[in-house]
């Protein structure tokens, strides 16, 4: 059943999406995969495990935005409400790579390939949080990510070679602080005021385990 008078609205590509009357347990990977046609994003587990599912999400904190990786299909897209969506189709400028992709492709992180976009989304959130990418950090980052091709040694390479990559146009180590990005997530963050608006879950004690509703 959908949610009568409800919009969810939230940032992909500087582009606000705005949805109405969505079915409040739509996962986020099936709007971006079915509604937005957004199939970079990948469906394993359906659960949670794997990660070929990975986004970044950011979400305003004081005059940044913090980046997370979640995953996808155990987020409920009102939840979303208010935040940024970061997939995989976003990150290349035309034919030029971004850094993390670059960095999978030289390193021969990539062999099958349908896990590949959530490690990519991943080393994402290790670049943008890390000015200096331990191996600590990179294997902190893809604990939630799983490979039965690679071994992940070829990952992990990636990963620690991205220092060496010119910074990219776009989802740099500064777009935490970039004001046009913070700015476009103010203009359309939710009214705190009376009661706190939660999602409801058929399945509580899910949201309990994977901290869901909020």
């Amino acid at each position: 059943m959908a949610t009568p008078n409800h919009t969810v609205r939230f940032v992909l590509d500087e582009e606000i999406v705005t949805v109405r009357n969505i079915e409040p347990t739509t996962t986020l990977l099936q709007y971006l995969r079915q509604s937005l046609g957004r199939t970079g994003t990948k469906e394993g587990c359906a659960e949670g495990d794997c990660g070929a599912c990975t986004v970044v999400v950011g979400e305003l904190d004081g005059d940044r935005i913090d980046y997370q990786a979640v995953n996808a299909c155990i987020r409920f897209l009102p939840t979303l409400d208010g935040k940024e969506v970061v997939t995989v189709e976003s990150l290349a400028e035309g034919e030029a790579l971004h850094p993390v992709q670059q960095a999978m492709v030289d390193k021969h992180g990539s062999q099958c390939g349908f896990c590949t976009p959530g490690f990519v989304m991943s080393l994402l959130d290790v670049y943008l949080k890390h000015e200096q990418i331990t191996a600590a950090a990179i294997t902190e980052h893809l604990s939630g990510n799983l490979c039965r091709c690679t071994g992940y040694r070829p990952i992990i390479d990636a990963g620690r070679g991205l220092a060496a990559y010119p910074d990219p146009p776009r989802w740099h180590r500064a777009e935490p602080h970039n004001p046009a990005r913070i700015q476009r997530l103010r203009s359309i963050r939710p009214r705190r005021g009376g009661a706190k608006r939660r999602v409801l879950c058929p399945d509580l004690t899910g949201c309990a385990r994977h901290n869901l509703c909020g």
